[in-house]
C-alpha cells in the first residue's frame, strides 16, 4: 500500500532514513539532507519535497521514496529513496546477491514506489523524473526495470582544500554574471549539451547561487556556476571547445572565486560531454569521486498530429499547403539516443 507522507510515518521514515541512498548527487553532498523534516514540512506546508511512503500488506517489509521539485521546472529528482538493496535484503534476511538477481526487495519496494512518484510529479505538470545512480551499484537495473534510462554520464572530482595553491584573488578577466550575458549563456548551453540531454537538463538556474563568465574577444568562452551548500560547494563548468586551451586558467579563475577548504571541499560534476575538463581538474588537485549514470523516466508522450489534420486545417484558411521545411537533426538521434 502507497500513501503519502503522514504523521503517523514519521518513527517508520526516521528509521528508514538510516537505511537509504540519495538519488540527488548536488544534495547529497552539499546539504544536510533530513529526509524526515522534509516530509514533515511538505505535509504542513507543502513544498518541494513530497514524500510515498510503502508498506506490505502483509509482513515488516516498507520503504519510502522523497522527491524534489525544483521551482517552475518541469522536471523532478528522486532525493531519497529507502530502503537499499542491500538494506533491504538484510530486513528480510535474504542474500544481498539473490535480491538483486531475483528482484526480491526491489520487486516489492521500490518498483510500485517509483512508478506512483512518476504519476505524482505528472500529475504537477512535471514531465520528467532524474535519478542519478552509481555505474557499479545495484540501483541501476532496478531502475531500468522501472522504465528509466540512461541519457548521459557524470564524473564527480572532489577537492578538499589540502592539495592545491590558495588563489586569493579572482581572476581579472573573470567577472560576475549579468543579465546581459543570459543570451550567450544560452547559446554556449546549446552549443555544448547534446539535444537529448537539453530535454531534461535545463540550464543551470541563474537565480540560485553564483554565476561567472569569462569571455574573448566579446564572446563567451566559459560559464561557471557555484553553488554553496552547508557541508561543500558544487561547481559545474561549462567551456566552449575553442576556449579548450584556456581550461587551465578557467579552472584557475573558478577557485580564485571559491577555494576549497578541508572543512567545506569544492564538489566539481563534469558530465561525459565535457570529459576533456577532468585532466584541468586533476592537475589542480581535485581527486575522484565516482562515476553515476543520470537516468530519466518521462511522465509525458508527445505526439504529433497527423499531417491530414494540418492540411485540413489550411484547407479551410484558404492557405496553401507546402511542404514541411524539417531539420536535419530532427530525425537522425545520436547513437543509442544518449551521449
Amino acid at each position: 500500500m502507497i500513501r503519502s507522507f503522514q504523521l503517523r510515518d514519521w518513527a517508520l521514515v526516521r528509521r528508514l532514513s538510516e537505511q537509504g541512498v540519495s538519488l540527488h548527487s548536488e544534495s547529497a553532498l552539499t546539504d544536510r539532507l533530513q529526509p524526515l523534516r522534509g516530509a514533515l514540512v511538505n505535509m504542513l506546508v507543502g513544498g518541494d519535497f513530497p514524500t510515498l511512503v510503502w508498506k506490505a500488506e502483509k509482513g515488516s517489509a516498507s520503504g519510502f521514496i522523497q522527491l524534489y521539485l525544483e521551482e517552475e521546472s518541469q522536471r523532478a529528482h528522486i532525493l531519497y529513496l529507502s530502503p537499499t538493496v542491500d538494506a533491504g535484503a538484510r530486513s528480510l534476511q535474504i542474500d544481498i546477491g539473490e535480491a538483486v538477481q531475483n528482484g526480491v526487495v526491489d520487486g516489492a519496494v521500490w518498483l510500485p514506489l517509483l512508478d506512483q512518484a512518476v504519476i505524482e510529479v505528472g500529475q504537477r505538470g512535471v514531465h520528467s523524473l532524474v535519478a542519478e545512480v552509481s555505474e557499479q551499484g545495484g540501483e541501476l537495473p532496478v531502475l531500468r526495470r522501472a522504465g528509466f534510462a540512461i541519457y548521459t554520464r557524470q564524473d564527480i572530482w572532489v577537492l578538499s582544500g589540502e592539495e592545491t595553491a590558495v588563489f586569493p584573488d579572482p581572476d581579472p578577466s573573470l567577472r560576475p554574471r549579468e543579465a546581459a550575458d543570459d543570451w550567450d549563456i544560452q547559446l554556449l548551453y546549446a552549443n555544448i549539451v547534446p539535444r537529448l540531454v537539453q530535454l531534461v537538463e535545463p540550464v543551470p538556474r541563474l537565480d540560485d547561487g553564483e554565476g561567472w563568465v569569462l569571455r574573448e574577444d566579446d564572446e563567451l568562452a566559459a560559464f561557471i556556476h557555484i553553488h554553496d551548500g552547508p557541508r561543500a560547494t558544487w561547481l559545474r563548468l561549462f567551456i566552449h571547445p575553442n576556449a579548450e586551451a584556456r581550461v587551465d586558467e578557467i579552472v584557475k579563475a573558478a577557485l580564485s572565486v571559491r577555494p576549497a577548504s578541508t572543512a567545506h571541499p569544492v564538489y566539481c560534476c563534469v558530465r561525459r560531454y565535457q570529459s576533456w575538463i577532468q585532466n584541468a581538474l586533476e592537475r589542480h588537485g581535485f581527486a575522484f569521486w565516482g562515476s553515476q549514470a543520470v537516468m530519466v523516466k518521462h511522465t509525458v508522450q508527445h505526439q504529433q498530429k497527423p499531417m491530414r489534420d494540418l492540411a485540413a486545417i489550411l484547407e479551410k484558411q484558404a492557405v496553401s499547403a507546402s511542404a514541411p521545411m524539417v531539420q536535419r537533426w530532427q530525425h537522425e538521434p545520436e547513437q543509442n539516443g544518449r551521449s
